[in-house]
């Protein structure tokens, strides 16, 4: 059983070796593997990640990648122990350069996010707070979609989830309260694009 990312490196490097195992793509499913299905924070943190990367500019990829995020949140809100997905969401592929890709980029700033990061109001990291952040990530996930065709604004909500997930993983409540304040403007996007429409 894979061990689960202790902090954004570590990821990075699950990451990374599920695209070099692979040959030219790499599967949902086969991710999934690498990270370990009862990675909920981990696998949060790679859904928001993936949503702010060059991985998000393939077409209908961030729409996906939000469904993958609905489907680990609505777990984690009734707390099972491991993450399903419905066999053909494992299938979903992407080209293992662009995610590689996706691994070098980030590998600099992450190393500068892991020392900045550590446990603290650890009250907001207790069982009870996990399903809140499950259900705001529910929520947050749902309005990629509509945000997709516009320019740039699809990074706010997955800056939020992405945020959620490594606040899981460090148990960093700070982390999981700019989080809240982030996924608060992504909602708020979403209404002024149902406002304009």
């Amino acid at each position: 059983m894979a061990e689960a990312a202790q902090d954004l490196e570590d990821l990075l490097a699950d990451l990374d070796r599920a695209a070099s195992s692979n040959g030219a793509k790499v599967s949902v499913g086969e991710i999934m593997e690498t990270i370990g299905k009862r990675s909920f924070g981990p696998l949060l943190l790679l859904g928001g990640l993936l949503g702010m990367t060059p991985v998000a500019a393939v077409p209908t990829a961030p729409s996906i990648i939000a469904l993958i995020t609905i489907l680990v949140s609505v777990q984690l809100l009734f707390g099972r122990e491991s993450v399903w997905i419905p066999r053909f969401l494992e299938k979903v592929s992407v080209k293992a350069d662009k995610v590689k890709k996706t691994v070098k980029v980030s590998r600099k700033p992450a190393r500068v996010i892991d020392r900045m990061v550590k446990p603290r109001l650890e009250a907001l990291t207790r069982p009870w707070a996990d399903r809140v952040v499950a259900l705001v990530c529910m929520l947050v996930a749902m309005i990629v979609p509509p945000l997709e065709l516009l320019p740039f604004v699809a990074f706010v909500p997955a800056a939020a989830i992405a945020t959620f997930g490594l606040g899981l993983i460090a148990r960093d409540g700070l982390l999981v309260l700019i989080a809240f304040v982030i996924s608060t403007t992504a909602l708020g996007l979403a209404v002024w694009k149902f406002l304009l429409s």
